[in-house]
């Protein structure tokens, strides 16, 4: 058995050879073994020649060649027992989970002996390969099969490692995207709030806006499938960072100048020729004249001297101001943008109604979006509508008029004047949300409710208001629009609790049937997760709400975001198909609150607010010869191959593109992708985004694994599974089967072509930048949006699908393997409490100083209670954040209570930190251990551990047993 790993300063810097002579001595007289930390190379030893024209080679390309990541073989004679049982079966067989103690220990004298014996043949094996691998677990190294030990986990490459390492090494880095792009920090390192790397635009867009699965290009489409990579990027238009005001996009002042040929914008990369009178695309290589208005002279390196002035030609992300022919119709459109808030008014919302009254006045006044770039202008215009079989549209300007349409079936407007100016009109928005609650009448309150005519009517509202007409370019007066050609862009927050059941068929556009027995919902969640599961998990035949979603990007411009409160052990709301307004619309922006009425869904409400950043979009990505955009995953619609439409876009969107190749890459080029986003911002101006990304072309295989992005990879594998899913066009059991084999396929090209050829087959090596790649993989199969099961319900598996979808590469992390934390006390810190972030596994669960732990999901948090011992640090700890003195006293079911205490401050900064970084309000449960039965949920997300004794499949397998199963896969790759 190994011992446990080797202090944090190990990994932080190369030992010397001090330390390392140190070591051995130490060893020897205890008669352990010490295995130094995995990174670590001995002194210099002779070399083969193959392995010195590597370093040779790597010398000359000016680029070093890292050690690979190896982990130890498990036990040998064991391992053949194993695969010889799997194979007549066609299934592996998990190696057996119970422990068997190791036998009494021989006497010191021989014990020394035989571990002298295996020192001396592990520097032998060191001294030949000329690199320094950790002892391989051969069959002769161990123990008789029958008193061998599994693997050790600890040993396993670890996330928690990775990114504290990443950390430190980059804590106060300041870091410029110039071209080519090279590999850019860990995103977990970049989001952490402690951390102060500042990323410049040199050239390149930052890693913010765009992150690739690679940045060295395979110069040939034979060479990527050599590797088994995916070629993709993922693109986030407008970056987070940019509302905290840490990154600027500027806007350029100039005209907009774009290629003859492909249309590519103006960017840095673009070549001036013939004085400055033309210029070469960076792109399709066309050659095109420069108007008058845009020339410049040319220094002596062939730049413009005006270079540095204009944004487009020193930037990789810079914006222009669209013209009369980038707005729709043809339409200068100045309208100011709106966002609509619509009430179920039934005898389900009539909390929700109450809180909205309370709290919505200030967050209309405080918390709309503004135009970061034109910080002097007016938000957005807002109009508020309820309903349930009926639709009643508030004209707050004429005194709180109710203007009601009763025939949904021909949705129609009945006001000219719906919205209003939110600072203007301030005082009688607040006053008729206060007479909210009054509306509710005992005696009328109903129990059905429409949905789909409600937007209908909410957007035709929006097109023929009289307080929004737009203003005549030339005249500069308000001009009557023709509503046929009038776009409203904008977004409208449906506050939603029942299932829309109201009406007929063919009379009530949107009506939705119950799909199954709402008392007995164990029918349809024993479907979840099986090859059936498709026939609740897609939208209702009638395609009522996808049709409409897809109205709304083409003919209104305005998104959707539903704010569902659902009962509990209530009717559900068919998620699967009211999504397709938040996914189509591509605002992605979907919460839920079982009968939760608490002021969670108000800091939700603003943070949505607050990340609005643009309506009625179009995104088109370009690209240089040779290679070319396939396939897009996201929240979006789209009319054609090329365009990326959405009705809004927040500041967390993103779009995974995944490439194809036309032709082979030269080397001596770069590759060059332009993303370029038409919108209307907040204050209503037309702009086009445009980000620019160039990456350096390699013929080597080495140099690719080298240069991956492992957070890119999985992000891009977990979207398109999940897009799959949702499609109906893969079962859950091919996405993880789909998921295993291409890990098997990257890890063992890399094995084939990049591993030294002296590489025992008894060890798993890894890539160093693909580490990760097995626990990520592991958590792909084990997340909600893939696996979940008869433990979840159809809405809740619809909801994990569509966060998924749409999930930023910072959630995807958290969603592929969960945060954890121990909370405990350390007086080396301030406030004597400390988090450290370690491992998810149970085995780091039994840490004796631990008060609390606390783990984030990416959909919950879970503050989990050990049992300890009574001791005084104990009782302590949870008198002062629960104000109780033991476990068995503690209100789980109830928020934290908000105790001035310092442990009670700590755990609510913890989790302020982590809602803020997520921009969601994400619900706290408290669980007790070996009280609550929500312990086993808790503990399905340590995804290290096996998941169950009774569970079967690739999912239950444990970090060890599933690297155990890819080592196998790859050596039957190897052998055929």
């Amino acid at each position: 058995m190994y011992p446990p790993q080797p202090p944090q300063h190990y990994h932080q810097q190369q030992p010397p050879q001090q330390k390392y002579q140190q070591h051995i001595q130490q060893s020897q007289p205890s008669g352990q073994f010490q295995p130094p930390p995995q990174h670590y190379q001995p002194p210099p030893q002779p070399q083969p020649q193959q392995y010195q024209q590597n370093v040779q080679q790597s010398q000359a390309s000016g680029q070093f060649q890292p050690v690979p990541y190896r982990i130890p073989a498990p036990p040998q004679q064991q391992y053949q027992q194993n695969v010889q049982q799997s194979q007549p079966s066609g299934q592996f067989q998990q190696p057996p989970q119970h422990y068997q103690p190791p036998p009494p220990p021989p006497p010191q004298q021989q014990q020394q002996q035989q571990q002298q014996q295996q020192y001396q043949q592990h520097i032998q094996q060191t001294q030949s390969s000329g690199q320094f691998q950790p002892p391989s677990m051969h069959h002769q190294h161990l123990p008789p099969p029958q008193q061998s030990r599994e693997l050790d986990p600890n040993l396993m490459p670890s996330v928690t490692d990775v990114i504290q390492e990443d950390i430190a090494k980059l804590s106060e880095e300041n870091i410029i995207s110039t071209r080519p792009l090279s590999v850019p920090p860990l995103v977990t390192t970049l989001k952490d709030p402690e951390t102060k790397v500042s990323m410049q635009d040199g050239g390149c867009a930052r890693p913010n806006h765009i992150r690739s699965t690679f940045y060295s290009i395979p110069n040939s489409e034979d060479l990527l499938k050599t590797t088994g990579l995916p070629f993709g990027i993922v693109v986030t238009p407008f970056a987070e960072e940019e509302l905290d005001e840490t990154i600027n996009v500027p806007v350029s002042e100039s005209e907009i100048i774009r290629c003859n040929r492909c249309k590519a914008y103006m960017s840095p990369f673009m070549r001036f020729i013939d004085g400055g009178r033309r210029f070469q695309c960076a792109l399709c290589r066309h050659i095109s004249e420069v108007p008058n208005t845009y020339f410049a002279h040319l220094d002596h390196n062939g730049r413009r001297l005006d270079e540095i002035e204009r944004p487009e030609l020193n930037l990789g992300s810079y914006e222009f101001r669209g013209t009369a022919e980038y707005c729709r119709n043809g339409i200068l459109n100045c309208r100011r943008p709106h966002i609509i808030f619509a009430f179920e008014m039934t005898v389900n919302s009539k909390l929700l109604v109450h809180q909205l009254s309370k709290h919505l006045p200030d967050v209309i006044k405080n918390h709309l979006p503004t135009d970061i770039q034109n910080p002097g202008s007016r938000p957005p215009l807002v109009g508020f509508l309820t309903y349930n079989s009926k639709i009643q549209v508030y004209d707050i300007i004429n005194n709180n008029q109710v203007r009601i349409v009763s025939d949904v079936a021909e949705t129609f407007s009945p006001s000219t004047t719906f919205l209003v100016d939110p600072v203007t009109h301030a005082d009688q928005i607040e006053r008729f949300l206060q007479s909210l609650p009054a509306l509710y009448n005992d005696n009328e309150l109903e129990t059905e409710t429409i949905l789909g005519p409600v937007i209908e009517a909410a957007l035709q509202s929006c097109q023929v208001d009289k307080n929004n007409w737009f203003v005549d370019p030339e005249t500069g007066s308000n001009a009557t629009p023709d509503p046929s050609k009038v776009v409203p862009a904008g977004k409208v927050y449906l506050f939603h609790c029942t299932l829309p059941t109201y009406g007929r068929d063919n009379e009530t556009p949107g009506r939705l049937k119950i799909r199954w027995n709402p008392s007995n919902q164990d029918d349809a969640r024993r479907l979840l997760g099986t090859d059936k599961e498709k026939n609740i998990l897609t939208p209702e035949p009638s395609k009522h709400y996808t049709n409409f979603a897809s109205r709304c990007v083409t003919q209104y411009g305005s998104g959707v975001e539903l704010f569902l409160f659902p009962p509990v052990n209530g009717p559900y709301l068919d998620l699967a198909t009211i999504s397709e307004l938040v996914r189509l619309t591509g605002s992605g922006g979907i919460y839920k609150y079982y009968n939760d009425f608490s002021d969670r869904f108000v800091t939700d409400l603003k943070y949505s607010l607050k990340s609005s950043f643009a309506f009625d979009t179009v995104m088109k990505v370009r690209t240089s010869t040779g290679v070319r955009p396939f396939e897009y995953f996201g929240n979006f619609y789209s009319r054609s191959t090329s365009d990326i439409e959405s009705a809004v876009v927040n500041a967390e969107a993103s779009i995974v593109v995944e490439f194809r190749y036309d032709d082979k890459l030269p080397e001596d080029e770069y590759v060059v992708i332009q993303t370029a986003t038409l919108y209307t911002s907040i204050s209503g101006e037309r702009r086009i985004r445009v980000h620019n990304a160039a990456f350096g072309v390699c013929d080597e295989a080495a140099v690719v694994y080298k240069s991956c992005c492992c957070d890119t990879i999985m992000n891009l594998f977990l979207r398109s599974g999940v897009s799959q899913l949702k499609n109906g066009t893969k079962t859950p059991q091919q996405i993880k089967e789909h998921l295993i084999s291409r890990c098997v396929a990257i890890l063992s090209s890399y094995r084939k072509h990049c591993a030294s050829p002296g590489s025992p087959l008894g060890q798993l090596i890894l890539p160093e930048a693909l580490k990760l790649l097995p626990i990520y993989t592991i958590g792909a199969f084990k997340c909600d949006a893939i696996n979940g099961g008869a433990e979840l319900s159809p809405d809740e598996k619809a909801y994990a699908q569509i966060v998924t979808l749409g999930a930023s590469i910072d959630l995807t992390q958290v969603i592929l393997y969960p945060k954890l934390l121990c909370i405990e006390y350390d007086p080396n810190y301030e406030g004597n409490l400390r988090a450290v972030h370690i491992r998810c596994s149970s085995n780091r669960l039994d840490n004796n100083s631990a008060m609390a732990y606390l783990l984030e999901t990416g959909f919950h948090y879970f503050l989990y209670l050990p049992t300890s011992l009574p001791n005084t640090k104990n009782q302590q700890f949870l008198w002062n954040v629960f104000g109780v003195d033991s476990l068995q006293k503690i209100p789980v079911e109830t928020e934290l209570p908000n105790l001035m205490t310092m442990e009670s401050q700590f755990i609510k900064t913890l989790i302020e930190k982590m809602s803020k970084r997520r921009r969601r309000a994400i619900k706290l449960h408290i669980i007790r251990q070996g009280l609550d039965k929500t312990e086993i949920v808790f503990k399905s997300f340590l995804y290290e551990d096996k998941k169950g004794h009774d569970s079967v499949g690739h999912d239950a397998l444990s970090y060890v047993d599933f690297l155990c199963h890819l080592h196998k896969e790859i050596r039957a790759q190897l052998n055929n």
